[in-house]
């Protein structure tokens, strides 16, 4: 889903004393703050010197650290996750520190690649993910939250979630009648569907690339336990989805763009493997997005457009009945 800026956090005390708690860490190995590298995160602040990454959470008590700690000790090595030095709490605030990969943050980077190096880090992005999905839910279950905040429940708070966005102006009561039978049919197939260990915020900015290739995943506090089509609508939410800002790369005739959408959807027909398929990815990519609505309505300051932002355009895309930008890919998986 991509994250915000790196200065956003919950309050101007709470990046004080996560700086305090993440130099306390690092100065005891031998590591100078002074020096570190302010990283990119929302739920949790990161710095990194010295070889070493400290990341500590923004709010106290959230218990999402320690147990993404503890799940790193289960995946596999083609995860790439990044070896864990040491865990903790201080004040309340959870933290970890771990060794730092060599690499570029892939969402930094993805503009600056060409359509050949976008459909490796794609593909590249997928395995590492298929490396999760492979865990064995029964021993994940353990190290996982039982819910995710980016998505809805139940039926009842996706129909609540509808309602305020359609007093707020976002959507109309066509569109929540759209929304409302998709989400029906997501509802009526999640509960017989085979689950897997999702990553759970398959973003590109959760991911590094170095030496041409997607080397690890990163931040596993929202990994769940769900059907694999939860992390497979992010995948392809970074290829279909209304972009957020203009895309530099030349393709003149869109043959480039098709490529990458081709081995997108192609990723989705070798991983779907249910009829139901077509209305979960849907389904999750409708909370997803009813979600960020929320979320950047919640912090906007009234000035400006929210019809130029990426959530509206995307939720409401998907308000077409049938399936809106991600309709190539559900025709692909219906054939």
């Amino acid at each position: 889903m991509g994250a915000p800026p790196a200065g956003d956090l919950r309050s101007p005390t709470s990046f004080i004393r996560c700086a305090q708690i993440a130099a306390h860490i690092l100065d005891r190995h031998g590591v100078d703050f002074s020096a570190a590298q302010r990283k990119g995160g929302w739920s949790n602040a990161t710095w990194a010197a010295g070889g070493l990454v400290a990341r500590v959470a923004t709010e106290p008590d959230t218990g999402h650290l320690l147990r993404e700690a503890r799940l790193a000790c289960i995946l596999p090595p083609e995860v790439g996750c990044p070896q864990i030095v040491e865990t903790g709490v201080m004040d309340r605030y959870e933290w970890v520190l771990s060794e730092e990969i060599c690499g570029q943050n892939l969402g930094d980077v993805w503009l600056l690649l060409d359509w050949d190096a976008r459909i490796a880090a794609l593909r590249g992005l997928w395995a590492r993910a298929g490396a999760v999905h492979s865990v064995d839910v029964s021993v994940a279950e353990a190290h996982v939250s039982g819910a995710s905040p980016f998505y809805a429940p139940d039926m009842d708070t996706a129909v609540a979630q509808c309602a305020r966005l359609e007093r707020a102006g976002v959507l109309i009561s066509d569109q929540v009648v759209i929304l409302t039978q998709a989400l029906d049919r997501y509802w009526g197939a999640l509960g017989s569907a085979p689950r897997v260990l999702n990553h759970g915020d398959l973003c590109l900015e959760n991911a590094l690339w170095y030496d041409d290739s997607v080397v690890a995943l990163l931040d596993f506090e929202y990994a769940i336990v769900a059907p694999v089509e939860l992390d497979l609508n992010e995948l392809l939410k970074c290829v279909y989805a209304p972009p957020e800002r203009d895309d530099p790369l030349p393709d003149p005739d869109g043959s480039g763009l098709a490529r990458l959408q081709q081995a997108a959807s192609g990723i989705a027909v070798a991983t779907v493997s249910t009829s139901a398929g077509p209305d979960l990815v849907l389904g999750f990519a409708i909370l997803l997005e009813m979600w960020m609505m929320e979320r950047m309505l919640s912090q906007w300051d009234g000035r400006g457009s929210y019809a130029e932002w990426q959530p509206y355009r995307t939720l409401t895309a998907l308000t077409d009945g049938a399936g809106g930008y991600l309709a190539p890919v559900l025709a692909r998986l219906q054939a």
